[in-house]
């Protein structure tokens, strides 16, 4: 799973490639025909005027959701009894967001239909698309907030009162799909009306088609028939001795509904000339493929990449402006560096010996050095609430310790044991030369988002402990982080530590 290098330092541009290029005028008349209340000879009568190939540009931001959430749920019975439910919740899952790159309240298209998967990378030019408009740093924070958002609402259903709550949101790609659709523009009588077909699978996305006149009166008429009967209803209860038994707004919202209804119902009628058949379809009249343009970047955007130069602190040599951190050497010194958008920072590393244990148990194979972060850290609990908790005997990692953190492109569920089995041990090691040249694996996670994950394995840690956790307050502080390669022995899928 790679997080954060291949998201920010440079925005990826793909495709879904259109599928379905022939039958596309039997698509649409299938789309006609199925379509309900729509005109009785439309079919007979409509004029296809345009039908072309568009691509729609669509950001997508993927991210790990980290959460910790604790709290209780009450509920009473039948007899009266008032009972209390205890839950603790951790999130670890993989959420994806994504958002139309165009003006979506013009087209009506506001979320990317396609699943991952199939998609070849984007040669600007190749085929006609509309233009992305917009800050590509503001859809990732777009994005950030809505994944944080989807976590909040999965944890609001199942607690009711929340004691204590944490969230992370973890990036792993951030790129721009390009989508294909057919669109077909027709007439009918003097209106003219649109279709979007998926180029892709072949299903129609939405588009609006004109009502039959026939079903439009009679959805008239049934609406003035219903709102005369409610306002004869409301009426008639001001009058009837046992109409005291019925609530005064209760009569009083009935007889507004009868008004409204009423006075939607001729709008309705005079200005209804279209049924949209699928999602929501507004002006999409207006949409025609323009020229591929170069995008532009927004004043922020320009601000942070085009303001000063970046330069390495050990040799002075100029490097590439990533879209956010990374860390990564120097081609011309080598010197591990923290590059952001606005700086860049040496980053101390070093580099563990194997063991005795390891180097007589594998005299013959070389080990892979796998980069960590390795923060020095200071927690002190301040509150603690846990409801049936039970001596285990695990190890406490409160306190002051070095917490590590694995930056390499290492699936998580691999790298997560190794965090906690180093966090608890803090093993103790000899190190190389920093002169010393050695192959190491790159690394992939930042120091920003190796700092959350920090946190996140303390309040992982202590929720897998036996018990329900209900408040936790505590203080964290970091005093120094740094890069540490351990070396790791490769036997078949699995990893043999070293240290």
């Amino acid at each position: 799973m790679v997080l954060e290098r291949s998201t920010e330092d440079r925005i990826a541009e793909v495709m879904h490639p259109a599928k379905i290029t022939k039958g596309v005028a039997d698509r649409f008349d299938s789309h006609i025909l199925n379509i309900r209340l729509k005109a009785l000879n439309l079919t007979d009568s409509l004029t296809i005027t345009e039908s072309y190939l568009v691509y729609l540009p669509f950001w997508r931001f993927t991210a790990q959701g980290l959460a910790v959430a604790c709290g209780h749920s009450g509920y009473t019975e039948r007899s009266g009894n008032k009972l209390r439910n205890e839950y603790e919740e951790l999130v670890n899952e993989e959420y994806t967001w994504t958002k139309c790159a165009c003006d979506s309240g013009q087209y009506g298209i506001k979320e990317l239909w396609l699943e991952k998967g199939g998609e070849v990378p984007y040669t600007p030019g190749d085929v006609a698309a509309m233009d992305a408009e917009g800050s590509a740093l503001d859809a990732n924070e777009d994005g950030k907030a809505a994944i944080r958002g989807m976590v909040k609402a999965y944890l609001a259903k199942r607690i009711e009162t929340v004691t204590f709550e944490k969230y992370f949101i973890i990036p792993k790609v951030f790129e721009l799909v390009y989508a294909p659709v057919w669109i077909f523009h027709f007439t009918y009588d003097t209106g003219h009306f649109t279709a979007v077909i998926d180029a892709v699978k072949g299903d129609v996305i939405g588009g609006t088609s004109p009502m039959n006149l026939t079903a439009r009166t009679r959805l008239m008429i049934l609406s003035f028939v219903t709102g005369a009967a409610m306002t004869g209803i409301s009426i008639a209860l001001i009058f009837t001795p046992w109409a005291a038994l019925v609530s005064d707004v209760i009569q009083v919202i009935i007889f507004l509904c009868s008004i409204a209804l009423c006075m939607v119902a001729y709008p309705a009628f005079k200005e209804g000339k279209t049924v949209t058949t699928s999602g929501t379809m507004a002006d999409i009249a207006r949409m025609r493929p323009p020229a591929r343009v170069q995008k532009k970047l927004t004043d922020q955007e320009v601000l942070h990449r085009n303001s000063t130069v970046l330069q390495c602190p050990a040799c002075g040599s100029q490097l590439e402006r990533p879209w956010g951190e990374v860390v990564a050497r120097c081609e011309s010194c080598g010197a591990l560096l923290d590059i952001t958008a606005d700086d860049a920072d040496a980053v101390p590393y070093s580099i563990a010996k194997p063991n005795f244990l390891s180097n007589t148990a594998m005299p013959c194979q070389s080990p892979e050095f796998i980069p960590f972060w390795r923060f020095t850290c200071d927690i002190q609990v301040k509150d603690y609430l846990c409801t049936g908790k039970t001596d285990t005997g695990l190890p406490d990692i409160q306190g002051k310790r070095d917490y590590y953190i694995c930056a390499a492109d290492i699936p998580r569920y691999i790298a997560e044991p190794w965090e906690v089995d180093l966090t608890i041990r803090n093993p103790e090691c000899e190190y190389y030369d920093n002169t010393t040249k050695l192959a190491t694996r790159p690394i992939y996670i930042n120091q920003k988002t190796a700092r959350e994950l920090t946190e996140f394995l303390f309040l992982r840690y202590e929720t897998e402990k036996p018990g329900i956790l209900q408040v936790l307050r505590y203080d964290f502080t970091i005093s120094s982080e740094e890069i540490v390669y351990l070396p790791y022995y490769k036997e078949e899928s699995s990893y043999i530590p070293g240290v």
